[in-house]
């Protein structure tokens, strides 16, 4: 198995033992699945995929701590697997805000294509069984990043 994939196998189990050690200190949780989503990258030169097919599942922990992880085709119409932690301390009603942070792959000009380490702001939207999660990833070259608002759509299950 390649370095990048046991980086990513790792941290994912990593995410999932995290999220039972948080869940033994929680009184509620709720079980999310979401979409691959959408974005919109800044620049408009370049022809990104911006329709992200995939799935994945979302466990909130807590009214501030969430884990996540899935799969999705990613802008570069690559396919890109993620495990992040969001940590969302502000509340306005229904908006939650803060960072998800965690590990994704699938970009051939960051680790070749395997896993690295990412933390954007996330804004999230829950209501009773639908939300929204909005990413902002910040523009940067030097990186090989190119900056984007990202969409993703979510359905409480449980």
């Amino acid at each position: 198995m390649k370095p990048a994939k046991v980086l990513t196998v790792l941290l994912t189990w990593f995410v999932l033992f995290a999220a039972i050690l948080v869940q033994n200190s929680c009184k509620a949780s709720e079980l999310w699945v979401n979409t691959g989503g959408v974005s919109y990258h800044f620049d408009r030169n370049k022809q990104f995929n911006e329709t992200h097919a995939g799935v994945g599942v979302e466990w909130r922990a807590n009214e501030d701590i969430s884990v996540m992880a899935g799969f999705h085709k990613n802008s570069l119409n690559l396919r890109s697997r993620y495990a992040s932690v969001q940590y969302q301390p502000l509340h306005l009603g229904p908006v939650k805000i803060g960072v998800s942070a965690g590990a994704l792959d699938g970009y051939p000009l960051k680790k070749d294509g395997g896993a690295f380490f990412a933390a954007i702001p996330m804004l999230t939207y829950e209501g009773k069984r639908f939300g929204v999660n909005v990413g902002v990833i910040p523009d940067m070259p030097k990186q090989h990043v190119d900056g984007a608002v990202v969409v993703q759509f979510k359905w409480r299950i449980l």
